[in-house]
């Protein structure tokens, strides 16, 4: 087995570059970094024993059937996917956290990892598309309906209920409240706001300008466009396809396109970091 601080560093100089790419370069990944750094998380579980290599061959198996499918549903690019398994693969289980002395090694370090970037996601794209983001066209109609607003009244009184039961039943720490907050106000922003978020997402594009891994908002466009775009392709989605390009290519009509998504690779980063340093948070509520 590889030293401790060589697969640190190999998990941290793959996770940073992944994030440097998706920040730098619209969101693109070169495929030949990715099928590298895959073969270099498969040459570093090899080195493991037995057992833990059949589990780590598990994860990323499970890791890369559920993501494929995410990906085909155009909510997810097919590097994250890769990055999640090169992850697995790597760290398999959750290693001590290096600030606490919390034993974890029986859980998963891509759950641990998943857990925090979901956290600093839901943060941070609230900070960035609300408070930050210029505004777009597509948002001068937005309106907050009420219904909306409701949702997230009932979305912070769960949090809240959940709280009171963890503080009745097995206690909390004083990180609990921290963490619950972290999860629950920018939850409900999200569920306020989200439509208003995706406008921010996204630019309008002639459809032959796209490239094959592109994702449309098909959410935002008109239901006349939609059903335009389906007789014209029937791969017409969320996923920009191959097909998709072809038979789309003499049409001359815009479409949305999240040109300015979240970069998830730099969350993912923030997750790794976060997860070796204090391991799976959900410890710090007991």
């Amino acid at each position: 087995m590889l030293p401790l601080f060589l697969r640190v560093g190999i998990l941290l100089i793959i996770a940073t570059l992944y994030a440097v790419f998706d920040v730098f370069n619209k969101r693109n990944v070169p495929n030949a970094f990715v099928y590298v750094t895959t073969l270099i998380a498969v040459i570093v579980t090899l080195t493991y024993d037995v057992s833990t290599i059949e589990m780590s061959a598990l994860f990323a198996i499970a890791i890369g059937a559920l993501g494929y499918v995410v990906y085909r549903t155009g909510f997810l690019g097919a590097g994250d996917v890769f990055e999640f398994a090169a992850i697995s693969m790597i760290f398999p289980f959750q290693p001590n956290p290096i600030l606490i002395n919390s034993i974890q090694s029986t859980i998963p370090f891509i759950v641990s990892v998943f857990i925090v970037t979901g956290y600093v996601s839901a943060l941070l794209i609230v900070v960035y598309y609300l408070l930050i983001s210029k505004k777009t066209q597509l948002e001068k109609n937005f309106r907050l309906g009420s219904q909306k607003v409701v949702m997230a009244g009932v979305l912070l009184a769960a949090y809240a209920a959940l709280g009171v039961l963890l503080k009745m039943t097995i206690g909390v720490t004083p990180y609990a409240a921290v963490l619950l907050l972290i999860i629950a106000i920018p939850s409900a922003i999200v569920v306020m706001y989200e439509k208003l978020i995706n406008m921010r997402m996204v630019s309008l594009e002639y459809i032959k300008t796209l490239e094959e891994g592109d994702m449309i908002a098909v959410n935002l466009m008109d239901k006349k466009d939609v059903q335009y775009f389906k007789k014209q392709s029937k791969s017409f989605g969320r996923l920009v396809t191959r097909k998709l390009i072809s038979d789309t290519r003499n049409v001359r009509k815009k479409v949305p396109v999240y040109r300015n998504s979240a970069p998830l690779a730099l969350f993912v980063l923030i997750g790794i970091v976060v997860a070796l340093l204090f391991g799976n948070v959900i410890f710090l509520l007991v």
